[in-house]
């Protein structure tokens, strides 16, 4: 897996959220990078309903959704696991392509139409797309950078999340005034140094409007 690859999967989400949206790959305002990726289903469960709500819609009079869906609830209930599994094959199958193109879609655009997209899509109040051209903002404070170091240690590591960072911030508040200053000032410097990439990243966004 490459760093792009890291980057777009870190940004969206992907290894939690199993579902992004058709409105987020086809603004109805503008024409999107996104807008050739194939759509990313939500479930298992959701596979069974596209394929099988065609069986439970009536063939005259008004259809009820949420009706049909109960029903289909009960009918999913009813698959053995081995059914269920074929559903849940066709989901992850769908993910992975749409996961791919999702990529590719982002490698093959230009800085300057991330920009501009992501523009567009401030304006009209929707998620913007994960821009691994945007320099990335660092950790604001000194304890942030404190954390990062105890985390390296492989004894700290096996604590659980909740215990490192409650331990971490007990340590941090005990240090002294010079103690913290190394990691303050590593906060001030690396945000220093974000500023500066970031307006140069601006200038270059927009020296050609």
């Amino acid at each position: 897996m490459n760093t792009l690859t890291k980057l777009v999967q870190s940004s969206v989400g992907f290894q939690q959220r199993a579902y992004v949206s058709t409105k987020y790959m086809r603004p109805k305002k503008f024409k999107s990078i996104l807008e050739n990726v194939p759509p990313k289903p939500r479930s298992g469960w959701q596979i069974y309903i596209r394929e099988n709500m065609k069986d439970v819609k009536p063939t005259t009079g008004k259809f009820n959704v949420a009706e049909a869906t109960k029903e289909l609830s009960v009918k999913w209930g009813a698959l053995s696991e081995t059914e269920k599994q074929s559903y849940n094959d066709i989901y992850k199958k769908e993910s992975e392509i749409h996961n791919e193109a999702f990529e590719k879609a982002i490698q093959g655009a230009t800085a300057e139409q991330l920009y501009k997209e992501n523009l567009l899509r401030r304006k009209y109040k929707l998620k913007e797309i994960p821009d691994p051209n945007v320099p990335k903002r660092p950790a604001m404070n000194g304890y942030m950078y404190f954390l990062k170091k105890k985390r390296s240690d492989p004894s700290f590591q096996k604590l659980p999340l909740m215990e490192q960072s409650s331990q971490a911030a007990k340590e941090y508040k005990e240090l002294s005034e010079n103690e913290k200053k190394v990691y303050v000032d590593s906060a001030k410097k690396n945000l220093e140094k974000y500023h500066a990439e970031k307006n140069e990243y601006l200038a270059r966004m927009t020296q050609n409007k």
